[in-house]
């Protein structure tokens, strides 16, 4: 059987690819495809083209252009991809593992940087929440969406299912918040998809790469497992800055224009921590990735 055709990435394997095809009648649900060429580099959500020919399968002939890509710092500091063409970040956190807000903090700032909406989801909500309760105040004071969930009893699932409708939205958050169920309350083929998914083209089972699932509403979600640790590309200079919206706006009244809000004289930042208008807790996570970036510099 020969053809071409369209469609987008499901899942990036080394040098396979899972496509879901445009035209699913006439090619199956998806299609298991080769890259040509070693330069081709392609992540989950890609839009890509392909062909058929007889006796060798499918093959990746190009990439579309991507409205935007999301990457993270590898362990040599270097940009990574994670997925590409997201409308959204849903970060989730959860009573149980502690919360790491400083990790939450980055992903919003990175998300902030590609001007992509941010929706926070408090999962597990059945148990205690008032240890956070004061975490998630601040957050929506700064004008972020947070949700509350229990999966496991499907607490919250219909708010957040319209919350994610239509659009593609990339799922992130520490091992043991409940994302997995979250995926399998979202989408109830999730458990099919996912045996599809976790084998590479070579036939090997694989839990870290970004995989997307189809959501009923005609959006997505792509569950990134292997992304739990993350900061913006040091080669976003002012990641920093203006990732934290509350700083970035206080950062107007500096005295001097390039204040890097680090102890600089006359910094309107450092005032408003100071009087509690900014968050301390907020304003440590900012520093931290400024540290980040000049150790990497």
């Amino acid at each position: 059987m020969n053809g071409a055709g369209g469609g987008v990435v499901l899942a990036s394997y080394g040098r396979g690819v899972l496509v879901q095809a445009d035209d699913a009648r006439a090619w199956g649900d998806t299609l298991r495809c080769s890259l040509k060429g070693r330069n081709q580099r392609i992540v989950c959500g890609d839009r890509v083209s392909w062909t058929i020919q007889p006796g060798q399968g499918a093959t990746i002939d190009a990439i579309e252009p991507r409205c935007n890509l999301i990457e993270r710092i590898d362990a040599r500091g270097r940009a990574e991809p994670v997925a590409a063409n997201i409308d959204r970040l849903c970060i989730v956190v959860a009573p149980e593992p502690v919360a790491d807000w400083f990790l939450v903090d980055r992903y919003w700032a990175g998300a902030a940087l590609k001007d992509i909406a941010t929706l926070l989801v408090v999962n597990k909500s059945d148990l205690d929440v008032t240890a956070i309760r004061a975490e998630l105040d601040t957050y929506r004071r700064l004008g972020l969406l947070c949700l509350e969930t229990a999966a496991s009893e499907g607490g919250g699932i219909e708010a957040l299912r319209t919350a994610l409708a239509a659009e593609v939205t990339l799922l992130v958050g520490q091992s043991g918040v409940g994302k997995s169920s979250l995926v399998n309350a979202l989408t109830p083929e999730a458990a099919a998809q996912t045996a599809e998914l976790t084998r590479d083209t070579e036939g090997r089972h694989t839990t870290t790469t970004a995989r997307r699932y189809r959501l009923q509403s005609g959006g997505a979600i792509v569950d990134a497992p292997g992304v739990r640790d993350f900061a913006p590309p040091a080669s976003l200079q002012r990641a920093a800055e203006r990732g934290f919206i509350e700083i970035h706006a206080a950062g107007a009244g500096c005295r001097f224009n390039d204040c890097r809000h680090m102890g600089e004289p006359g910094c309107s930042v450092r005032e408003q921590v100071l009087a509690g208008d900014i968050s301390a807790r907020r304003y440590e996570s900012y520093r931290r990735l400024i540290r980040l970036y000049e150790k990497l510099a």
